[in-house]
């Protein structure tokens, strides 16, 4: 009865300590599909933004002095897709502001 004891701790110990090794990888691959990440904005250089494309490649969108840098990253090579200026009030909210601007000549409802 000693050794069944031992025996069965150790098995559950075991499970256990998988278990949590499980969804720690669950948790680091795909993390980024979920749109968990964390933020990476220490000093000069941040993480914007990150989609994985497959299993081994990612595009990362960081900014660095004011700079965005579209990066491809790979297993053999990473690339620069795009480098421009950051702006400072992108997104959604800044093309409606933009959309509704008085000299703007593309409104709805107006003819060229």
């Amino acid at each position: 009865m000693g050794l069944e004891i031992y025996v069965r701790l150790f098995f559950a110990f075991a499970f256990t300590i998988g278990l949590i090794g499980a969804v720690y990888w669950l948790a680091r691959r795909y993390a980024g599909k979920l749109g968990i990440m964390r933020t990476h904005a220490t000093g000069r250089l941040s993480v914007v933004g990150q989609i994985s494309l497959d299993a081994r490649r990612r595009i990362m969108l960081i900014r660095c002095d004011g700079r965005e840098h579209l990066l491809m990253l790979g297993p053999n090579n990473d690339l620069i897709i795009e480098s421009a200026p950051a702006a400072v009030g992108s997104g959604f909210q800044a093309a409606l502001k933009a959309a509704e601007s008085p000299d703007n000549p593309t409104k709805t409802g107006e003819q060229a």
